[in-house]
């Protein structure tokens, strides 16, 4: 059988990172490696586009047979089983997409259609810490990456734990109140910076600079990477127990700075364990996620999405009429349409006649129990530059677009 390489997507803040892992040896194929920038706050059509043309270049260094998938290492909130963003404008990046499915704009930028999967950026780190770096071969493991936020992921045999014993719900922790906050708030170079203007009386421009002032002698600054690590001793302590973890994996770029705040972390995990934890660096840095997108694909058989059934009775050459004469449409119906393979079939439909669709989904704006979030609506907005927008689902058609075209099923 022929080699088989999944593709792992790395979304940052202003770039996109791909790589092919090789799917029996579990390596990075050599000069795989595509980096584009990225606007983020671009009209989504650009910023798609971006995504649609890397993936084409990647897939073309091994050919596109070779490929078996695409995951994405994608940040929050999004909804990753269907690969819609939830990102709101006040979120100050990606500014315009909410709403956007990724999924359905991207499944036919290879041909034939590839899985294409979703997993939070900070679980595709930890997952690829499983694989090939400092989490491998650990039961239970926290990982946590240390940097401009705190993300965290509970590993059980390499996969991401969203509930469960010793698990918060979405398997997540900067969220988590501690102290005058949240986690967030004090495991972060944040917290550095700030702590250090209260008792300095000066600025200083990030972690760095303070961790190159801890190792030229100051006091001021080698006490606060202590306290640091203190406070995450008396934090991580009840989840380590919680968990029943074996190893806390840490990365993130204030890893860098180890032995500036783990002794005391250590030193204030001492004694406070259920059973022995391994405390270790994470050793993939920006690979990581690159490898846990990549290789989550290995760990599901994730299905490629199929054409609608004729048995579903909808008229699709009716609805690519309307397609082809409106720059945007709205396409609302029962909770029970098959959305997905509609997108697909109506996706391909159009891709055949020179035309890729922008699509949005409505689902973005439904709250738990099904019901609509007006507000939410309010960020689905087209692109005034894409040829065509699509906006679908149940209460699609109460979004305010203007001069937009209805089909209800």
């Amino acid at each position: 059988m022929a080699t088989q390489y999944c593709m792992g997507i790395d979304v940052g803040g202003s770039h996109i990172t791909l790589d092919l892992v090789n799917d029996t040896t579990l390596e990075i194929l050599p000069q795989s490696t595509i980096r584009k920038n990225l606007n983020t706050n671009a009209a989504p059509i650009e910023v798609l586009s971006v995504f649609e043309a890397a993936i084409l270049e990647c897939a073309a260094i091994t050919g596109q047979d070779a490929v078996r998938g695409v995951g994405l290492a994608i940040p929050g909130p999004f909804n990753y089983s269907e690969g819609i963003c939830k990102i709101t404008p006040a979120q100050q990046k990606y500014e315009q997409m909410f709403g956007i499915n990724f999924r359905a704009s991207l499944c036919n930028a290879l041909t034939p259609s590839k899985p294409i999967i979703f997993n939070n950026d900070a679980a595709c780190f930890a997952m690829g810490e499983y694989f090939r770096g400092g989490a491998k071969g650990f039961e239970n493991a926290i990982v946590v990456t240390l940097g401009t936020g705190f993300g965290a992921s509970f590993l059980l045999r390499g996969r991401p734990q969203s509930s469960g014993v010793g698990v918060t719900k979405g398997g997540e922790l900067w969220d988590v109140p501690y102290r005058e906050g949240i986690a967030d708030d004090y495991f972060s170079t944040r917290w550095l910076v700030n702590e250090w203007k209260k008792r300095s009386g000066s600025e200083i421009a990030g972690g760095k600079e303070l961790a190159r002032a801890a190792l030229s002698g100051n006091a001021v600054a080698q006490a606060l990477f202590r306290e640091f690590g203190s406070n995450l001793a008396e934090f991580i302590t009840p989840w380590l127990n919680g968990f029943k973890a074996d190893a806390f994996v840490i990365g993130g770029n204030l890893a860098l700075d180890w032995n500036l705040f783990v002794p005391a972390l250590e030193a204030g995990l001492a004694g406070q364990l259920s059973k022995l934890v391994a405390i270790k660096p994470c050793t993939l840095g920006e690979q990581a996620p690159i490898y846990g997108a990549a290789l989550a694909l290995t760990m599901v058989e994730p299905a490629v999405a199929a054409e609608l059934d004729a048995s579903a009775d909808i008229d699709i050459d009716a609805i690519l009429t309307t397609l082809q004469s409106n720059q945007r449409v709205m396409i609302d119906g029962a909770a029970s349409t098959p959305w997905s393979s509609l997108c697909l079939t109506l996706d391909r439909a159009l891709r055949r006649k020179g035309i890729k669709a922008l699509w949005f989904d409505a689902s973005a704006a439904h709250g738990a129990d099904g019901s609509i979030d007006a507000e939410q609506l309010a960020n689905i907005r087209f692109d005034s530059t894409a040829a065509l927008n699509i906006l679908i689902g149940t209460n699609a058609a109460e979004a305010n677009w203007d001069n937009a075209a209805k089909i209800t099923l």
